[in-house]
């Protein structure tokens, strides 16, 4: 179905113009229709000033095209067009959730030049209120169509190539450890992804630039984005994503935030301190039958995990404190939390460990 006009293409200038092919689609649009923005979190005061010009211009449809940040601005401007109170005041909790259905937002076409949040097909924007970045999340915000094209991630630096695979793994991992889903076929399809995924990234830590390598990744950020792995399970089962929320919001950019999470996250499973030991046991077994505890296996799933960790820069602990993280995370995102079993003290004892100095 052709989009109605006039269709804005929203880009991140940079992949625009280090691509052949997207720079000339680029030059046959009228420039007044061209609407470049460099790739970071969109701020709610962008989002209504932008919201208000697109109104202004009578633009009745979008193709973004860029990383994951581009397409949650186009995804939040979109829904601030639609619902503009939604970025009036700065939100009580984490998650901001409109549940109003009419009016629709605008048709769009997300054209993916990153691959790890897999923005281009789920219905979230990561939105900064105020120097705190929050979730804003609405049925309508999923994009009508994703274009996903193997070229158009030639231009990925390897440590964001890898960021994106370690997100996607966490995605995968994280639930599937903490809490067993009473649907079989969720951990069986987690299971599927997570040994199709450590292929790839074993594939793409020997040649970052293996162009079919970097095409399977995306295609299972996709997937993973589906969250068929957490039928049966709370939405807040991947509950690691909120710390690593809580440390973007002190300038930690995910890479940073998960590079150094996910292996505190795995000792700490493994010694029995957070929940997770017997899950993550289950799941190297699954994809190890040699196997018999995730203790004494250092390969499968864990290799890859710390693998992909030692090819990322951690993030810096100077000037953080364990105990401020906790208290702002557990404002933000307790009540989900609980929901998973996980208590307070276990966010404080993942900060605390992330934050020793023999880490």
């Amino acid at each position: 179905m052709p989009l109605p006009q006039p269709t804005l293409f929203v880009s991140d200038p940079a992949p625009v113009h280090s691509d052949a092919v997207l720079s000339d689609l680029h030059t046959q649009i009228p420039e007044k229709l061209c609407f470049f923005r460099k790739a970071r979190t969109p701020s709610s005061e962008e989002v209504r000033n932008t919201a208000e010009e697109w109104l202004r211009r009578g633009i009745a449809s979008v193709v973004v095209t860029g990383g994951g940040s581009t397409i949650d601005f186009a995804k939040a401007v979109a829904h601030c067009m639609a619902y503009p109170s939604t970025f009036d005041q700065e939100p009580s909790s984490g998650l901001v959730f409109n549940t109003s259905w009419s009016p629709p937002h605008l048709p769009m076409i997300a054209v993916p030049t990153t691959m790890g949040t897999g923005s281009e097909v789920n219905g979230k924007s990561v939105v900064d209120f105020a120097g705190k970045r929050r979730l804003v999340f609405h049925w309508g915000m999923y994009p009508q169509s994703a274009i996903i094209h193997a070229p158009f991630f030639r231009g990925m630096p390897e440590e964001v190539l890898v960021g994106g695979a370690l997100e996607t793994m966490a995605r995968l991992v994280v639930p599937v450890v903490s809490s067993e889903s009473p649907i079989r076929v969720a951990d069986s399809l987690a299971v599927a992804q997570v040994r199709a995924l450590t292929e790839v990234v074993n594939r793409l830590l020997t040649d970052p630039g293996d162009e079919q390598a970097r095409f399977d990744l995306a295609m299972i950020t996709v997937t993973s984005v589906l969250t068929l792995h957490q039928l049966g399970r709370s939405q807040f089962s991947y509950w690691l994503w909120y710390l690593v929320n809580e440390l973007n919001n002190f300038d930690l950019t995910k890479q940073q935030s998960l590079a150094t999470l996910m292996p505190v996250w795995l000792e700490l499973v493994r010694d029995g301190e957070i929940p997770g030991r017997e899950g993550l046991s289950r799941m190297e077994a699954e994809l190890s039958p040699t196997a018999h505890s995730a203790k004494t296996s250092p390969s499968g799933l864990t290799g890859t995990l710390l693998g992909m960790t030692s090819r990322l820069t951690p993030s810096p602990s100077t000037g953080l404190n364990a105990r401020t993280l906790t208290d702002s995370t557990w404002r933000d995102w307790g009540q989900g939390l609980r929901q998973v079993n996980i208590g307070e003290h276990h966010v404080e004892r993942v900060f605390s460990e992330l934050l020793s100095p023999a880490t």
